[in-house]
């Protein structure tokens, strides 16, 4: 969608657009949640700003969950919050975690619940920080930005078995599928278990599937070595 200029295009950078979100977060402080009602009618009072453009500023921040009506909280204060921020943190760090990461990494030593997390996680989620994507029987946090086949690729890695088989394939072109198993040094039911899981996930394709000769995904490698 198409937004108007309200002196300069819309973005978190515009002074008409900062000075809607100061006037959100003053409502919240006096009145515990946002009302983009009252939001609307105040902004009309108080700032020189035409009613079209005020809407169009509402419905930016809104589409971008900036700020959410009904809530007590903008995006910059969802994380205020320490754990919140922690989360958050370990979310960026690792380019994606699980649930159950998360809760060794965050709440040591027991200091929170499995429900406190999913309370989180969810204030995170709702405010776009991050996203969430189903891996298998997993769900995986992910930071915005970051592509949800990378994200399962930063997730596979985390695996040593994984890990060693897409080291192989980074440093050997192709490698039949039948000898993978052998280079690894590891069970052969094993790897070839894997070897259909990452190629499932297109982290491995075949080069020539009639001879069965396995290479790593030509995007999948150039990130890895990026990263």
């Amino acid at each position: 969608m198409k937004f108007k200029n309200v002196v300069g295009p819309l973005s978190l950078e515009n002074p008409n657009v900062q000075k809607i979100i100061e006037i959100a977060k003053e409502l919240i402080k006096k009145n515990k949640v946002l009302k983009v009602k009252k939001l609307y009618n105040i902004a009309i009072r108080s700032l020189d700003i035409s009613s079209g453009d005020i809407l169009d500023i509402i419905q930016f921040l809104n589409n971008n969950k900036i700020l959410i009506d009904g809530s007590k909280h903008t995006r910059d204060t969802v994380l205020l919050n320490l754990y919140r921020k922690k989360i958050y943190n370990v979310i960026e760090s690792f380019n994606g975690a699980t649930f159950s990461f998360l809760r060794e990494m965050v709440f040591t030593n027991n200091s929170g619940s499995a429900g406190q997390l999913i309370w989180h996680l969810k204030m995170l989620l709702k405010f776009k920080h991050i996203k969430k994507l189903k891996v298998g029987n997993y769900s995986l946090f992910l930071p915005l930005d970051l592509e949800d086949d990378f994200g399962k690729l930063c997730f596979f890695m985390k695996d040593n078995l994984n890990r060693n088989i897409i080291r192989l394939f980074i440093n050997n072109d192709t490698i039949k599928k039948p000898n993978v198993y052998k280079k690894i040094n590891f069970k052969r039911e094993n790897v070839n278990y894997r070897l259909k899981i990452l190629m499932e996930h297109q982290i491995l394709v075949y080069k020539d599937e009639s001879t069965k000769e396995i290479c790593i995904s030509k995007r999948m490698k150039e990130f890895l070595l990026k990263n």
